[in-house]
């Protein structure tokens, strides 16, 4: 079983490599940044991701990130820290980490977690096919948004930046996760092809007030999925509300 691990610490990853050697699992190896692992977990990747984050849970975490517009759900990721609290363990939890570690390290308790992780995420490579919301659905299988009155295909490119979008409504992408996980490369140098992707993706999904869904530019730092009341919704509901006095009137 070959194992990546994300940390700083020199000890940490001594000892949990040495915990893991015990165990009978010798492949493990270490990453000092996201980037460099992201660009290796395209290449070849391992059967487990540990990350080492000490004081909380990053929501913009670009792991998951790669791992949501890739659909790898069968690569179990595992998160340990010394000072978490709940709020960062609860937010791990929603965004999608399997386990998670905290407080001091007890390397037998990392361990197990991570074999009975790599067990229950084993099989899912083609778990999640579909994402909706609202009226509007991406069909992975052809790489197509579809919606009540139009279907339209999507490159490789713009589904995986689609589907990282619909994998988390309402949360802010920072353009440099969509730059490390969708094209594994530093904003610097994928900052202009980006751009360029959003701006297609918003024509050809229609993405705006009159669709029900909008993406919204987040001044310099990203973009952010939101669902909002379509305006013939509004229209629909406003007719009907004098209709319905009048009825009550009427009785």
């Amino acid at each position: 079983m070959q194992i990546a691990l994300l940390t700083r610490n020199d000890s940490t990853f001594r000892r949990i490599k040495n915990a893991f050697e015990a165990d009978g699992m010798p492949d493990c190896v270490r990453y000092t940044d996201e980037l460099g692992l992201i660009r290796s977990l395209e290449r070849s990747p391992p059967d487990l991701v540990i990350i080492e984050s000490e004081t909380e849970f990053s929501t913009s975490n670009l792991v998951l990130a790669w791992r949501a517009c890739h659909f790898r759900q069968d690569l179990p990721v595992m998160m340990i820290g010394q000072w978490w609290d709940s709020v960062s363990m609860t937010n791990a939890l929603h965004a999608g980490v399997d386990e998670i570690v905290v407080g001091e390290f007890r390397l037998e308790e990392i361990v197990a977690r991570g074999r009975h992780a790599v067990e229950r995420r084993r099989g899912e490579r083609t778990a999640q096919s579909i994402i909706t919301l609202g009226s509007s659905t991406l069909y992975r299988a052809t790489r197509e948004f579809v919606t009540l009155d139009k279907r339209v295909r999507l490159t490789a490119r713009e589904f995986s930046i689609a589907w990282l979008f619909f994998s988390h409504p309402g949360a802010l992408i920072t353009r440099k996760e969509l730059a490390h996980a969708v094209w594994g490369k530093e904003l610097d140098i994928a900052g202009r092809s980006l751009e360029q992707h959003i701006y297609k993706l918003r024509a050809k999904l229609e993405l705006d007030e009159h669709s029900g869904l909008t993406l919204r530019t987040v001044y310099s730092l990203g973009y952010m999925l939101e669902q909002i009341e379509a305006p013939h919704r509004r229209d629909l509901c406003t007719t009907r509300a004098p209709r319905a006095q009048m009825a009550e009137a009427v009785s």
